[in-house]
């Protein structure tokens, strides 16, 4: 079968398309085709070894995020069959044209959803929700501001945060990612690249500020958080821990808010296996509507590894076999 695979951590030009050995499930695993990988940012940390990532062996496939069909199923598993749709999430090998998972760690994809949409369910939609639900504890009428709304994991959090009664201002780089954000439902959307944008968003608050910031560039943005936050505020860091940050916390103190860094391997099982039902149920009744910025093809995968860090986002990046 073929693969990416990296031999050297360095620039996306590692990435090679290479023959590597089949692989076969074994009892309790299932062997799926994968029709679209997901390309986020944690793949190319990973890559170039930054943001304090794990250093995998070499060489390895990388990729978290998968989606496709079931090829064959080992010995006792009875929940999939030959030809069913499913996304995944793993650590690294995504980036293959087979894929083998633990029957236990696969989801059903909904028809109505295109495997390039389903790539950004496994972490994307769990993250946003896992954020929002578990780590923040948002409820109807909450105030959310999101932080880099137009990016995968932001666009999942509007839709979420909009069908569960909530009031939601998001914030974007590029008029594309500022008019995504705004069909995808939320009640505002301000330009980070303007100097007042934050000002703009506190103002629709009436100056009571947020009840959740979901935080994805923590080491350029927390700083300014903590003016954006109402009383008992919860700011979760989703991304972007790559350097120092120094703010004054007082208003912290005075606010009772909090600061919860966002990890989704901490979720039991049990939260998982419930967060993945409700993602299915949001995905079959179009509630949750995954965006696909631009699908790549395997070979093309330095180019998306390119893009992934340096494009304003707009919706999730792929890779397709």
């Amino acid at each position: 079968m073929k693969a990416i695979r990296v031999h050297t951590f360095g620039a996306p030009d590692v990435l090679k398309l290479e023959e590597v050995p089949d692989v076969f499930p074994s009892a309790g695993q299932v062997l799926i085709r994968v029709h679209a990988a997901g390309v986020s940012p944690l793949d190319t940390y990973v890559r170039e070894q930054s943001h304090g990532v794990p250093t995998p062996a070499l060489p390895y496939i990388p990729g978290f995020e998968a989606a496709g069909t079931i090829a064959a199923v080992g010995e006792g598993v009875t929940q999939f069959k030959t030809g069913d749709r499913v996304y995944t999430n793993v650590f690294l090998g995504a980036y293959a044209e087979f894929l083998v998972q633990d029957a236990t760690a696969v989801y059903p994809l909904p028809d109505n959803i295109s495997f390039a949409q389903g790539a950004a369910v496994s972490s994307s939609y769990f993250t946003a929700y896992y954020a929002l639900f578990n780590s923040a504890k948002a409820t109807p009428g909450s105030t959310v501001f999101v932080h880099g709304a137009s990016g995968a994991v932001g666009i999942a959090a509007v839709q979420m945060a909009r069908a569960a009664g909530m009031t939601v201002v998001g914030s974007a780089g590029s008029t594309e990612g500022m008019q995504l954000v705004k069909q995808e439902g939320a009640d505002l959307v301000v330009n980070h690249r303007e100097a007042d944008y934050l000002q703009k968003a506190i103002d629709f608050t009436g100056g009571k500020g947020f009840d959740v910031i979901l935080e994805m560039n923590a080491t350029q943005k927390l700083a300014e958080d903590v003016n954006l936050i109402a009383p008992f505020s919860r700011i979760i860091i989703i991304g972007g821990t790559n350097g120092a940050v120094t703010f004054d916390p007082g208003q912290l103190l005075w606010k009772g808010a909090s600061i919860i860094g966002l990890y989704i391997g901490l979720a039991s099982p049990e939260e998982t296996l419930e967060i993945h039902r409700a993602l299915y149920r949001g995905l079959a009744d179009k509630t949750l509507r995954p965006q696909v910025a631009q699908q790549f093809t395997f070979t093309d995968a330095p180019l998306a590894h390119e893009t992934v860090r340096t494009a304003s986002s707009a919706g999730k990046i792929t890779l397709a076999f």
